[in-house]
């Protein structure tokens, strides 16, 4: 089998604002454009990946990926990972953009095998555990209906998108949690919003609140500041998220002690393979590597290692562009999240909604 051609896709969908802090926003809502790669084989089978910051995507897929990828065979996952890295010395590619090309052959070897990606990928399990992920709120009583909105839908577990101020922060912490009860699985994701000092001051009143983690508080530049966050606190800190470098970064936080828990992705450790490498490492390390991001790709990749459980998903749902027949991926009655049985990942566009 060879790889053939890099074609790049066009689809509209409607989204409402991502609200972050400080007034800014991930998007104004309303009519988005989203692009997806499609990497043309001589077999028929195409693999596929949704881009992201369409333009810069567009420049290095033309420039830098496809002259060079054109003709290789795609089920050598490892040899093009390495040779992607060998580009990066050069391009120095954005993170998501790196696993781009992994990821699309991943897609490509399981519709060839008749698999669905996770069982590819290793087959750990046929379910996962759903977190509601939410955006940033304008009040308490915001976060407080969504969390009923959440409760609804079946989640058994929140994770909280705050403001970055502190005083605020912690009342939120303890109101939420008083809300749900004791019962639902709750986190905070930081977003890199505090100090050293702050983050110790908001991890113990989470502590206080039988909260299960704390992600990345700080920014994720200094290893000694997460070392002494970590042996300040009992609440597990989840960190290196946002940490170029795949597995090699990731194992100067370990042996550092810098993290409890690992993040893991298929769009910041340059795909499937970069976050297999994550995850097989933080296994040697009895530390579990937890699965950033939602969508199909997302919860194969849960599925399919052993040292994830938790499925991400941002509610409100509308917030996510969505170009696919299936929609968002929501939980049963138990909170349980399942992955398609297709061969493949599972994205599968609406033509309906593609544009030129």
């Amino acid at each position: 089998m060879k790889i053939t051609g890099f074609e790049i896709e066009h689809y509209q969908s409607d989204t409402i604002a991502y609200n972050w802090r400080d007034g800014l926003t991930g998007g104004t809502g309303g009519p988005a454009r989203q692009a997806l790669l499609r990497v043309t084989t001589d077999a028929n089978i195409d693999g596929i990946v949704w881009l992201r910051n369409h333009a810069i995507s567009a420049d290095l897929i033309e420039r830098c990926i496809s002259g060079n990828f054109v003709g290789a065979d795609p089920l050598m996952r490892e040899q093009l990972w390495s040779q992607m890295w060998e580009l990066d010395r050069l391009e120095e590619f954005p993170m998501y953009a790196l696993g781009y090309l992994d990821v699309a052959v991943w897609d490509i070897a399981a519709k060839a095998a008749g698999l669905p990606l996770y069982k590819l990928l290793g087959g750990h399990k046929s379910r996962a555990k759903a977190y509601a992920s939410t955006v940033t709120m304008d009040s308490i009583d915001a976060y407080l209906q969504l969390a009923d909105h959440c409760l609804e839908k079946g989640y058994k577990a929140i994770k909280l998108h705050v403001w970055g101020r502190l005083r605020d922060d912690i009342q939120l912490v303890r109101k939420l949690r008083a809300h749900v009860g004791s019962d639902i699985d709750l986190m905070l994701d930081g977003s890199a919003g505090y100090t050293l000092e702050e983050s110790i001051r908001l991890g113990r009143a989470m502590e206080e609140c039988d909260y299960l983690w704390l992600e990345e508080p700080m920014r994720e530049f200094n290893l000694y500041a997460y070392e002494r966050l970590c042996h300040t606190l009992d609440i597990a800190i989840l960190a290196a998220e946002c940490t170029d470098g795949c597995h090699f970064n990731a194992a100067e936080w370990l042996r550092h002690g810098a993290c409890d828990r690992l993040r893991t992705s298929w769009f910041f450790k340059g795909g499937f393979t970069g976050a297999q490498k994550v995850a097989t490492l933080a296994e040697s390390f009895q530390v579990e590597a937890d699965v950033h991001g939602c969508g199909p790709a997302a919860l194969a990749l849960v599925c399919g290692l052993p040292t994830a459980d938790y499925y991400e998903s941002l509610v409100p749902e509308e917030v996510l562009p969505d170009a696919t027949l299936r929609g968002p991926l929501l939980p049963d009655a138990d909170g349980w999240v399942y992955p398609g049985e297709e061969a493949g990942i599972g994205w599968d566009p609406d033509p309906s909604r593609r544009v030129s």
